[in-house]
């Protein structure tokens, strides 16, 4: 009897041993299937769509014309303005002499004298001839008549050489000396280090423009008429404005990328040659790689993934969406292959 109840009880041992091992092998399995499944619906993540980000780039301020004058030639008179004065329109800003006009002037000094003493041999001939008329017989006048005529004629002819020189000395004294005047109202920069001793004046206007480039990476992301920041290195001044224009011819080139011109008006708060930060506000919509699946974009409505057939174009490790997503809307970010159009999402 003894000898039977033990076997009972291995026997029983050994069958509760079985159901203990059958229920953790039942639970674990549950277990790792739920776990598995949980992975599978949770997760997932949304984005909210933005704009790329702004163009950065630095530039310069410059008057927005600027004019290097001729200066005459001759001999330094009087100079009338400093370096960053402002001047009006028709201001004169130097005056030179002529020195080539000045032996000219001494010359036609030598001619008026000259006329002069023909004037005065005429004259005295006319007056011999007029006294010899006048004291001659009745017989003889009529011979002396062409004399004092003749007379008269060297003597008006006199005059008149006189006049024509003196009419030609005023001529050539007012161009003795010449002036430079300003061209417009602007700003005049005088430099006196010159090799011929006469400055070098260049006229800026008052009007200032923002000269910057943009590579050829980026050329098709700027347009006339966009917004564009411009600020000091330490953000002061600060302005919007709007692009003027787009050179088509490039500027310069460094390490193999070409870059072109683009300006901007400013106002009279940037200082003429100022460094500047320049940004350009961008308008595509963009969104990251990890939210296109198979080309489609799973948009949040109402807290759902809602399947939408994006018109995308790839751009470095980002998508540019054209169409079908706006600015500040919800995308999934992260969609994959278990995740259902309609499917809740729990962000």
């Amino acid at each position: 009897m003894k000898r039977r109840t033990k076997v009972t009880l291995i026997v029983t041992s050994c069958v509760v041993a079985v159901g203990l091992l059958a229920v953790t092998g039942v639970t674990t399995y549950h277990k790792m299937t739920h776990k598995s499944g949980a992975t599978v619906k949770t997760g997932y993540q949304s984005y909210t769509v933005t704009t790329s980000p702004a163009l950065s780039m630095s530039g310069k301020v410059a008057a927005s014309k600027t004019q290097m004058l001729n200066t005459p030639t001759g001999k330094l008179q009087q100079i009338n303005v400093n370096n960053g004065q402002s001047v009006k329109s028709g201001d004169i800003l130097l005056t030179v002499t002529n020195t080539d006009m000045q032996e000219a002037i001494d010359n036609q000094n030598d001619v008026i004298a000259k006329s002069n003493r023909a004037i005065n041999g005429a004259t005295s001939a006319l007056r011999n001839a007029q006294q010899s008329y006048n004291q001659a017989d009745p017989e003889a006048k009529s011979a002396l008549k062409d004399g004092v005529t003749q007379a008269q004629q060297a003597v008006a002819d006199a005059n008149t050489d006189a006049q024509d020189a003196q009419n030609k000395l005023v001529d050539l004294q007012n161009k003795l000396n010449v002036n430079l005047t300003a061209p417009f109202d602007g700003i005049v920069s005088v430099d006196d280090n010159t090799k011929d001793g006469l400055p070098a004046l260049t006229m800026n206007t008052t009007e200032k423009v923002l000269q910057a480039t943009v590579s050829e990476y980026d050329y098709n992301k700027v347009h006339s008429g966009d917004k564009v920041t411009v600020s000091g290195i330490d953000g002061t001044p600060n302005q919007t404005t709007a692009i003027d224009k787009i050179e088509q011819i490039p500027a310069e080139k460094s390490k193999g990328t070409t870059y072109y011109p683009f300006s901007a008006h400013v106002n009279e708060n940037f200082l003429y040659g100022q460094s500047v930060k320049v940004k350009v506000p961008q308008n595509d919509l963009k969104v990251p790689s990890t939210a296109v699946y198979k080309g489609n974009i799973y948009k949040i409505i109402d807290g759902k993934a809602s399947r939408i057939n994006a018109d995308v174009t790839k751009t470095g490790t980002s998508y540019i969406v054209k169409s079908g997503v706006a600015k500040d809307e919800k995308v999934v970010l992260n969609p994959d292959s278990h995740l259902k159009n309609g499917e809740a999402i729990n962000d």
